[in-house]
Order: structure tokens, then C-alpha cells, then sequence
């Protein structure tokens, strides 16, 4: 059964967690990321994996966030506009650095806490959303040491699954480890995306997507005008140059992330993207 419309999978950590590494490994490829005032940033990109088992064929979209400050991303996700949003998500990849440590830990544990909160939310509690915490790599040593026993207990507390990025092979119950735990777990989802009956009121784009495009397009028009200023020379420096270039990768993203959603959907998460990408100025 080939699947159409696909739920899709966020990928998301904290600055420099690895999240593309674990993409490349999964998918064998990952988007490079952008630059915003001097930073590297994972924040908008997407990615697509082509999974095949003996029960399925889907093409699955992969959003990425950001997390930089743990409160206010999970009110951001809390709200009902984002609803839309979160209810087509299939799957969730955490991704964390090895804590060094105990404030790092609770990092961690809140980090979890936020996203559960934001799946119960918008999901109800029994949901079925594969959510999968992966450690990465520590570059500082020694880090804080902690049993394989007891991160999975830890991240079953937040409903998680624990996994290890380091880990390779099988354990000792003949059960894949690794990035292969993620590939199993993710393969064992949910992917078919149900009709969503959506009570968020949204003040979307009318029309084709290619109504909504130029809506985008005329939004990004305004965005110029606004890094002109008023009075302005008409000139861009270097920064107002890459600032633009940040944002026109975003609205890119958020028509790729649209593409496969039926209409009514993707309308209300283009308006949705768009909005939150122009308070950003």
C-alpha cells in the first residue's frame, strides 16, 4: 500500500544536538542549514525520507525546529493555532547531547516534559505518535555518567523511548540499536493521515496554493520594504542581504512543507507559518 498523505515527523533539539546528523544517518542525506546573524540554524528546514516495508511505501515529509528556550517553545506549541500543526505529526525525534551535567540533565527532563505537554494537548493522552529521545555524542568529558537502564526509564516517564546514536548492532535481546532502533521504530508508526476535523480559526490564504504563494511572495515584498526602512537609500547592506536570504529559505520551506497536505489543511498551516515567520521582524 503506497500512502498518499503521510503524517510527518519533527526532528527537534537544541542548538547544536545533532539533528542532522541523525537525518543523514536515517535518510542518507539531510538539508544543509541556514545562517541567521552569524548562526548556524536548523530552525525551518525540511527533509523527506522514502520508507519502504513489506506492509507500506510513504514519502514522509521531516520538519525541524529549534529549541532554544524550552518555555517558550512549548507556549508557542500550546496555543490552539498550532493545533493543526501538531495533530499530523506521526513522529517526534529528540535529539540530545550527553548531558555533562545535572543542570543539563533537568534540560533534558524539561525539554521532554514540553513536548509530551504539547502532544496531550493537542492529541489527548492515549495517542499513537512514536516519540524517540536520542542521545548523541558528548564532545566534553567526562560527561555525566547514567546506565542505559535508567535513561530508559527516564525517558518512559516522559513517553519516550531511549535511544543510544552511539550504540551499534543488537542488544542482548537480538533487539537493533542505534540509528537502526530509529529506523525500526519509525517503520512501526502510524504514517496514514486521517481526515482532520480542525476547530482552530486561523485567518488563512484563499484559494489555490497558488493564491497562496503569491500571498507569500507579496508578504516577502513587505519584508523588503521593511529591511529598506522608511526613508531609506533603497540599498541593502550585508546583513539586511542575509537576513533576506534567511527568509526566503523559511517561506521556500514552508510551501514544501504544504506540498501533499489536502487544501484545507495546508492552507491553515501556510497562514499559520507565515504569520509567526513575520512576527519574527
Amino acid at each position: 500500500m503506497d500512502i498518499k498523505n503521510p503524517r510527518r515527523i519533527l526532528a527537534v533539539g537544541a542548538p547544536g544536538s545533532g539533528v542532522l546528523s541523525v537525518l543523514k544517518d536515517l535518510t542518507g542525506s539531510a538539508p544543509e542549514p541556514t545562517t541567521f546573524e552569524g548562526q548556524e540554524t536548523t530552525a525551518g528546514l525540511s527533509h523527506e525520507w522514502r520508507l519502504e516495508t513489506k506492509y507500506y511505501t510513504a514519502t514522509l515529509p521531516i520538519w525541524l525546529d529549534e529549541i532554544t528556550s524550552v518555555p517558550e517553545w512549548r507556549t508557542e506549541f500550546s496555543k490552539p493555532e498550532a493545533r493543526e500543526v501538531v495533530t499530523v505529526l506521526g513522529g517526534w525525534i529528540y535529539c540530545f547531547k550527553k548531558p555533562v551535567t545535572t543542570h543539563d540533565l533537568d534540560a533534558i527532563k524539561d525539554t521532554m516534559q514540553a513536548i509530551s505537554d504539547v502532544i496531550e494537548r493537542a492529541c489527548g493522552y492515549a495517542g499513537d505518535t512514536v516519540c524517540l529521545a536520542v542521545a548523541m555524542p558528548q564532545s566534553t568529558t567526562p560527561y555525566l555518567e547514567k546506565q542505559s537502564e535508567e535513561w530508559e526509564e527516564l525517558c518512559m516517564e516522559h513517553g519516550f523511548e531511549y535511544i543510544d546514536s552511539e550504540a551499534k548492532g543488537k542488544n542482548e535481546f537480538g533487539e537493533a540499536v542505534g540509528v537502526q532502533r530509529v529506523r525500526e521504530a519509525l517503520e512501526a508508526g502510524e504514517w496514514e493521515c486521517a481526515d482532520l476535523d480542525l476547530d482552530a480559526d486561523v485567518d488563512g490564504f484563499e484559494g489555490s496554493f497558488a493564491a497562496e504563494e503569491a500571498e507569500m511572495n507579496m508578504e516577502l515584498f513587505g519584508v523588503k520594504d521593511a529591511l529598506h526602512g522608511e526613508g531609506g537609500d533603497g540599498e541593502l547592506g550585508d546583513k539586511d542581504v542575509e537576513e533576506l536570504e534567511v527568509l526566503m529559505k523559511k517561506m521556500v520551506a514552508i510551501k514544501e512543507m504544504g506540498e501533499g497536505m489536502e487544501e484545507e489543511e495546508r492552507k491553515r498551516f501556510a497562514a499559520k507559518a507565515v504569520n509567526d515567520l513575520m512576527k519574527e521582524l
